[in-house]
């Protein structure tokens, strides 16, 4: 996931040490009709649940567990819905907005099969088409790493592709038939032809936290990294350092409208692939994830997991889910 740390199994919330004998059994009794309410909303392989009920509600992100809490924001060309790759889970937004509903699929591979859904980097390749990369379920019967995995019916199944227990992709860039994903950790990015079934190592100058590439030119690439924005004109063969500014997220919907959210919220625009920025205005809250639609509409999400959406190039917001 972007950020830190892409793919973090979430901690335990803590809990009160010292409990009354009638408070404990309150307790006891609530966390049952919870289990219960869990169970009968449907979330089993392919399900979602929207956590409407009483003690069913699914935070969408944990801040008792490690960070990144969002690692990746999609719009499904389908029906202009996203889909959230958080430490909780995966998370369908609807177009209008409104409270995310988890969604948790299936994952068959030559290795096992198991349930995913938290901890995964998910990104859109066509209507309802997916791949992604993290961790599965600790009780997953898979690799501790996934590698590249794809879906053709929005996440309610899935497939290995690639790279099974020995890739951690925490960035999913494409641009034509160039997929360009970064490791995490490691100051190196893998690129593939052909939707991923090879790969081609290419040294970055350092981890990166976020990258995009040109849609029409997969020569230009854009990384961010905790020292700032690099730039490569050669599919990654040759980098230059742009800024200073850490840990900011980016978008590259069209050649000449690159956008950049920096920590603080400030929102730039550069025409020239990086070269040089145009402030365009200023989001709410410290950007986790950003993504953009085949009309350049920007989404925005944050450190608290509030969504936002721009019509107008990153100039003004509006709230779509507020904060967790």
């Amino acid at each position: 996931m972007a950020g830190a740390r892409v793919v973090a199994e979430p901690s335990p919330k803590h809990v009160d040490r010292v409990a009354s004998a009638p408070a404990l059994a309150a307790r006891l009794l609530l966390a049952a009709l919870a289990l219960l309410a869990g169970l009968s909303a449907g979330a089993g392989c392919g399900g979602e649940a929207d956590g409407a009920g009483a003690g069913a509600r699914v935070a969408w992100v944990d801040p008792d567990g490690e960070p990144p809490y969002i690692g990746s924001l999609s719009v499904n060309p389908k029906d202009g819905s996203l889909l959230m790759g958080t430490n909780t889970g995966l998370f369908r937004i609807a177009r209008v907005g409104g409270r995310p509903r988890k969604t948790t699929g299936t994952l068959t591979t030559s290795e096992g099969a198991g349930r995913i859904s938290e901890a995964l980097v998910a990104r859109y390749t066509g209507p309802d088409q997916l791949i992604a990369s993290g961790h599965p379920s600790s009780s997953a019967a898979l690799p501790p790493v996934l590698g590249l995995i794809r879906s053709t019916d929005d996440g309610r199944t899935w497939t290995s592709v690639s790279q099974l227990g020995t890739a951690d992709f925490h960035v999913l860039a494409r641009s034509g038939r160039l997929l360009v994903a970064p490791l995490y950790g490691q100051a190196q990015i893998l690129t593939s032809p052909d939707g991923g079934m090879t790969f081609t190592p290419r040294v970055g100058p350092l981890p990166f936290v976020d990258l995009a590439v040109d849609p029409r030119d997969a020569r230009r690439w854009v990384g961010t990294s905790e020292q700032g924005t690099y730039v490569s004109h050669d599919q990654g063969k040759t980098w230059r350092q742009r800024d200073t500014t850490p840990h900011a997220r980016v978008v590259w919907p069209e050649p000449d409208a690159l956008v950049r959210v920096d920590p603080g919220g400030r929102v730039s625009a550069s025409a020239d692939g990086g070269v040089s920025w145009q402030d365009r205005g200023r989001a709410n809250g410290e950007p986790q994830a950003l993504a953009a639609d085949e009309k350049g509409t920007l989404y925005l999400a944050d450190l608290s997991g509030e969504v936002s959406r721009s019509t107008d190039g990153g100039a003004t917001w509006r709230t779509l889910v507020g904060g967790a």
